[in-house]
């Protein structure tokens, strides 16, 4: 395979660029970031992007044994919609259940009765769950993401390093700098505020699990 980068670095560098427009998109990762900051800090938010990271070297190892044939088929692609749009839906309506009912609370060290169920997932596991819940995140992987793979692969570990690296430097940086901002005013909300923050977020939550369930459905 001829590569478009004749370096490691190169590659490093574009997977990183590429990488970062993806991150900046707006999307279910983003919202449950800002979620989870609120209600448990920015440690348990930041332990979302090594959930992520985690499944997306997974991905990449399985890339190197031809899995990206597997998720390219219709079928799957479906499968993950329709899927991804019921964890989406679920726990969308339980935030903004929680955040209507008022189960959940800006003040972190008062515990609340009846969490969001979203919340009981460890951080670690939601950020598989949700990275696995879109399947713009699959389209992304088994387009730019394999072809990106695919030259890593071919300049040997060094370049798979290479990009690995840089991509996950993107999500890093730009979820870091989301979480730190919204973890620097989370004390200056009111309950009213921070629900009417979290039910925005549900909402969104919402509104992306009922388009992933009509391309599941549509194909489209």
């Amino acid at each position: 395979m001829e590569t478009t980068f004749t370096s490691p670095l190169q590659l490093g560098v574009a997977a990183f660029v590429i990488g970062l427009s993806g991150a900046m998109a707006p999307g279910p990762f983003l919202t449950v970031s800002i979620t989870r900051t609120l209600r448990h800090g920015r440690i348990s938010a930041l332990l979302l992007l090594v959930g992520h990271a985690l499944l997306e070297a997974t991905l990449l190892i399985g890339f190197a044994f031809g899995l990206q044939s597997f998720l390219s088929r219709p079928t799957v692609a479906t499968t993950l919609a329709m899927v991804g749009g019921a964890f989406l839906l679920w726990m969308g309506g339980d935030l903004l259940l929680g955040a209507i009912r008022g189960t959940i609370s800006a003040d972190i060290d008062t515990p609340v009765q009846d969490p969001p169920a979203s919340s009981r997932f460890g951080p670690v596991l939601q950020g598989v769950l949700v990275s696995l819940s879109n399947p713009y995140w699959t389209l992304w992987w088994v387009t730019i993401g394999v072809t990106l793979a695919s030259q890593g692969l071919s300049m040997g570990p060094l370049g798979v390093g290479s990009f690995f690296l840089g991509h996950q430097l993107a999500d890093f940086a730009w979820y870091g700098f989301v979480i730190a901002a919204v973890h620097g005013g989370r004390h200056l909300l009111s309950d009213r505020i921070y629900r009417t923050v979290i039910g925005l977020c549900a909402t969104f939550l919402l509104y992306l699990a009922v388009r992933f369930l009509v391309a599941g459905v549509t194909g489209l």
